[in-house]
């Protein structure tokens, strides 16, 4: 019985743990884009995480949306699909692709958290060395029903 019951036990701290390592950091949420004119939420979909653009900046309340390379609505365009994997650090890494909405060009792309909380997208052609780093900044701001993004609440984004 004794054996039983630590064996139980035994178990549950193993899962709880188990559990516990499967919560690390990842980059579910709102993030404003490293040139903070576009607000993209970033949700799993199914085992992989997706990213859609949720907000966008428009200077003038009567410009027009901006529109994709086929002429569609930026608004709820999926631009981020990504597979969670581990970096050489043995930190969690996102690896998939990255869609550019204003020419259709699709990169490779990795997604990881900083420790400050900030998520670094790496986008890339090939090998990864020849990419280019983004930081993207959480975003605590709204975004309105047609896609406008406001002013406040937006964190000041930065180039990495």
């Amino acid at each position: 019985m004794f054996a039983r019951l630590t064996a139980l036990l035994l178990f549950s701290l193993v899962s709880l743990t188990a559990a516990h390592a499967d919560t690390g950091p990842n980059p579910t949420g709102r993030w404003i884009t490293a040139n903070g004119k576009a607000v993209v939420q970033i949700y799993p979909c199914g085992n992989d995480i997706c990213g859609a653009i949720v907000g966008l900046q428009i200077d003038n309340p009567n410009d027009p949306m901006p529109t994709d390379w086929q002429g569609k609505p930026q608004c709820g365009l999926v631009i981020i699909n990504t597979k969670p994997g581990t970096g050489d650090d043995g930190q969690p890494v996102w690896n998939g692709q990255v869609l550019d909405p204003r020419n259709g060009a699709t990169y490779q792309a990795q997604l990881k958290m900083d420790p400050d909380r900030h998520l670094l997208l790496h986008g890339y052609i090939g090998i990864p060395v020849f990419g280019q780093t983004q930081t993207w900044t959480p975003y605590s701001g709204r975004t309105l029903a047609n896609c406008h993004m406001t002013a406040n609440g937006s964190a000041s984004p930065a180039n990495g």
